[in-house]
């Protein structure tokens, strides 16, 4: 696997060596007096001691997805190659975790209840330390913000409150880092919108004699944004700034290269039909300034092969029946899970099966916008009936007309398709990979993805090509590339090791951006009646059917698994700490 680990490091390479920074918008932002100040100050800006303040709305206890696995990891890694880190995060002061974290005293007050200003904006804030983190780690609280609950990003009454969460927790940063004694050479790492505007709010610290010195780099682990009213612009920056979002505010004022989660992400955030025509249309001209740059996660899970070395020995001599065997015993456990539990929450059932039957395993977060789950159910209601099993474990109930689109489906297919609608635990979700035959990702768009859960636990993985699951399966067969990717996708040398099924639907892409608006707007039962959402679906029958046969053929499946083994090793933490290195060289000599 490793004569092609770095096929895209060229690309990389380029990317970073062709970029430029556009002082231009600083003119938006700051009077002459001011920028003066800020270039004095840059230019005693010392790399050797330079702090890496990593900023994230996601924690370790405040968990929602990829971005927690990240911040947890990475931070980690950038100091196995001699970074100096900090993460702050807010304090969630009504997540249930963050309050267990607290009542097991696993965070500690630093300083509390200090009153700072910003521009129009009062705050009073408290700083604990978690005192079991490997690196330096800050929660800030900030009277009346981050109570959104469990689901951090969700406010029912108030749908401007994570907004002002955001502008509070960057303006509250450089007061935090400041009286830690953290107040120069600082080199602020910024994730996704929530935390974007640092690229402000640190300059103007730096104005106002708080710091010393601060840049900022920031990376997209998705393509949301916010809305950010004059009012608020006001109150938090105290000027009007061009820009109707956080990110046009803020993309203009960075100090180094824009990052996303992945290379195919990078691009699609510029050209495919649904990023650039519904989520990132308002930024292109941010991105033309600074063009993203993709860096791949390492992957998320411990890599510890599920299969003995005998076995894993004899498949790659071409005997295949021990780790099928042991495949089976994973199977035989997941078998026995479903039909031990009395959870009256779960929907339907799974019927006695021969042993060339595949298990499709699905799971998630229940956002029918991005994760394509409902794609699966239409592709599977075509099937043969009893030519596969599919488990689909949504981490979160969503709305009644949702639950009731899949409900009818599981009736329609009884004995074939089991729901667990709940978030599972993490044996659960373990014992359901592993004795799963395929893992199932369809979405819509996955800046990332995580295929990698599926080979780390033995299990090849079907998935719509899009974002970095582009990279992280290796095809069977032949895929449909839509003409905007144009020679960004490189397949023929993995090919050659396949890990699972790719599909994408074969549709025009200057047709598809209209029929995406009129798709995400359609309940699930509703969306075969769109074109492009029939093609969409069509592909994926064609993908499980390929995969149902497949199953069938033991040499090719196990080949499969083989591969998926050695593939995950390819996506390495410690390779992306060192491509993150190199933007924060770039940020600190050629950043201002």
């Amino acid at each position: 696997m490793e004569k092609f680990t770095g096929e895209y490091d060229d690309l990389f390479q380029t990317k970073l060596d062709s970029w430029v920074l556009f002082r231009s918008r600083l003119h938006d932002a700051f009077n002459q007096k001011e920028l003066d100040l800020l270039i004095r100050s840059e230019r005693t800006f010392n790399s050797k001691e330079r702090v890496i303040a990593f900023l994230s709305f996601e924690n370790r206890f405040a968990s929602l997805g990829g971005l927690a696995a990240v911040a947890r990891l990475l931070p980690e890694y950038l100091t196995s190659i001699h970074e100096k880190v900090i993460f702050i995060t807010p304090f969630h002061a009504a997540n249930t975790s963050v309050q267990d974290a607290f009542k097991r005293g696993l965070l500690k007050v630093n300083f509390k209840d200090i009153v700072f200003h910003l521009c129009n904006y009062k705050g009073v804030l408290t700083c604990y330390e978690d005192t079991t983190a490997k690196i330096p780690t800050y929660h800030l609280k900030i009277n009346g913000h981050f109570e959104a609950g469990d689901n951090i990003y969700h406010y029912q009454d108030d749908e401007e409150r994570l907004l002002l969460d955001s502008l509070a927790f960057t303006a509250a940063v450089p007061y935090a880092v400041s009286r830690l004694g953290y107040d120069k050479n600082l080199l602020f790492h910024a994730n996704d919108w929530e935390t974007a505007i640092i690229s402000l709010t640190s300059k103007m610290a730096v104005i106002s004699g708080l710091l010393s010195n601060a840049r900022t780099v920031l990376t997209l682990h998705n393509g949301f944004d916010c809305g950010i009213p004059a009012k608020y612009k006001n109150k938090f920056l105290g000027k009007l700034l061009p820009g109707d979002t956080v990110l046009q505010c803020a993309l203009p004022f960075l100090n180094g290269p824009l990052t996303t989660v992945s290379i195919p992400f990078a691009h699609e955030i510029r050209y495919d039909p649904l990023q650039r025509g519904i989520f990132t249309d308002h930024l292109q001209m941010a991105f033309s300034m600074n063009p993203p740059v993709g860096i791949e996660n390492g992957m998320f899970g411990k890599f510890i092969s599920p299969f003995s070395e005998q076995s894993l020995s004899a498949a790659k001599n071409e005997i295949y029946d021990p780790i099928i065997g042991e495949k089976n015993h994973f199977r035989s456990k997941l078998v026995e899970q479903i039909k031990s539990s009395v959870d009256e929450r779960i929907i339907g059932e799974i019927s006695p099966f021969a042993d060339d039957v595949p298990v499709f395993f699905m799971s998630g977060r229940l956002d029918i916008m991005q994760k394509g789950f409902d794609v699966i159910f239409h592709a599977f209601r075509k099937l043969l009936p009893g030519s596969a099993k599919l488990i689909f474990c949504p981490s979160s109930n969503g709305n009644a007309g949702m639950l009731k689109f899949f409900n009818e489906i599981v009736e329609e297919c009884r004995g074939n398709i089991v729901i667990w609608p709940f978030r599972i635990s993490a044996e659960q979700y373990c014992t359901f990979v592993q004795g799963s035959s395929y893992l199932l990702m369809p979405s819509f768009y996955e800046p990332f993805g995580a295929a990698t859960e599926g080979y780390i636990n033995g299990t090849p993985v079907i998935a719509r090509g899009t974002g970095g699951l582009w990279l992280q399966v290796n095809p069977y067969d032949g895929i449909y590339r839509p003409e905007f990717y144009r020679d960004i996708l490189k397949f023929p040398q993995r090919m050659e090791k396949p890990t699972g099924i790719l599909f994408r639907e074969n549709y025009p892409d200057n047709l598809a951006e209209v029929e995406w608006r009129e798709l995400l707007d359609l309940p699930p039962e509703r969306r075969p009646e769109n074109p492009l959402y029939g093609a969409i679906v069509e592909s994926a029958q064609l993908a499980l059917q390929m995969a149902i046969d497949i199953f069938k053929k033991p040499h090719i499946y196990t080949s499969f698994i083989i591969n998926g083994l050695e593939t995950v090793k390819t996506f390495s933490w410690e390779k992306a700490a060192r491509q993150y290195q190199k933007i924060y060289n770039i940020a600190v000599s050629r950043g201002f």
